[in-house]
């Protein structure tokens, strides 16, 4: 597969509130998809390598979108311009733009919680299955109490000031070092790209992305209907922790598996790459019945 060109295309679609969604996708339209949405504060950008790795694109078509009120997505400054319909119906943009064909949806971190929007406001053959990577599960004061880390939640205060340009940069750039296991030996391009694109989420909307209602019964209900869930989870990640999600995920899905990385980061998916990519091809094409 090496040296093989791809097609690439960037656009936006129009959401039902009229809410810009910037979204791309790379591969043969006619392969089974694979949507993935980044984590807080950050853009699609995040997914670059893992869109271009010919072991997914031989099998798949690959698609990732930034979230509203991040980087090149409209940025609604309300509450209801947050509700979780809106969201479920950012991605049923995306997947009916680009003609998708129930995806397998791909959350990281902030973005896994979509899954609870989509399986609450979609029909249930809008997605074929659900992967978590370190993820916060659906949006709720006590599992983000649960899950969320103490360095992570001591973050928040600088990420949110508007008075502050000095605490803000360096907020900024002391999240995106949480993400990694060794940040100075993640190239300046990728550190640099990663916290550029985290200054398109406003402070003043921080609190609203990561509080917005939403109501899991849906992803519940999917759960027990046999949807399947496959969890990432890192040993070492300095944001989340994994173990109140794999009890959700064995409590509500009848078909759930947890890959642990034991010195796993919160962004996994970069530091351990060939890993990630190993068990996300394997999870979807079981999805898919792909025998090869």
């Amino acid at each position: 597969m090496t040296g093989t060109l791809y097609n690439v295309t960037q656009t936006v679609f129009s959401s039902s509130d009229g809410t810009l969604v910037y979204a791309e996708a790379i591969g043969n339209k006619h392969l089974p998809a694979l949507v993935f949405v980044h984590g807080l504060a950050l853009t699609a950008l995040v997914w670059a390598q893992i869109l271009r790795d010919p072991r997914l694109l031989q099998f798949f078509y690959l698609v990732a979108y930034d979230m509203r009120g991040h980087g090149r997505s409209g940025k609604p400054a309300t509450i209801d311009g947050h509700s979780s319909k809106l969201y479920a119906d950012d991605f049923a943009a995306v997947s009916n733009g680009f003609g998708l064909n129930s995806p397998l949806f791909i959350g990281w971190s902030l973005g896994s919680t979509i899954a609870a929007d989509i399986t609450l406001h979609l029909p249930p053959d809008a997605i074929s299955g659900i992967v978590w990577t370190t993820p916060m599960p659906y949006i709720d004061p006590d599992v983000i109490a649960a899950v969320a880390r103490p360095e992570v939640q001591s973050l928040f205060p600088g990420l949110m000031t508007t008075d502050n340009v000095t605490l803000s940069v360096e907020t900024k750039h002391a999240f995106v070092d949480t993400l990694f296991n060794d940040p100075p030996s993640v190239p300046w391009d990728i550190r640099w790209s990663w916290a550029g694109s985290s200054t398109f989420l406003k402070p003043e909307h921080l609190s609203i992305v990561t509080s917005r209602p939403q109501d899991p019964a849906g992803l519940f209900k999917a759960g027990a209907r046999g949807l399947p869930l496959l969890v990432f989870s890192g040993g070492q990640d300095k944001q989340l922790r994994g173990e109140p999600v794999w009890e959700i995920a064995r409590k509500y899905f009848k078909d759930s598996s947890v890959v642990f990385i034991p010195k796993g980061s919160h962004a996994l998916f970069y530091d351990f790459k060939d890993e990630y990519v190993q068990e996300l091809a394997k999870f979807a094409k079981r999805v898919f019945g792909i025998r090869k």
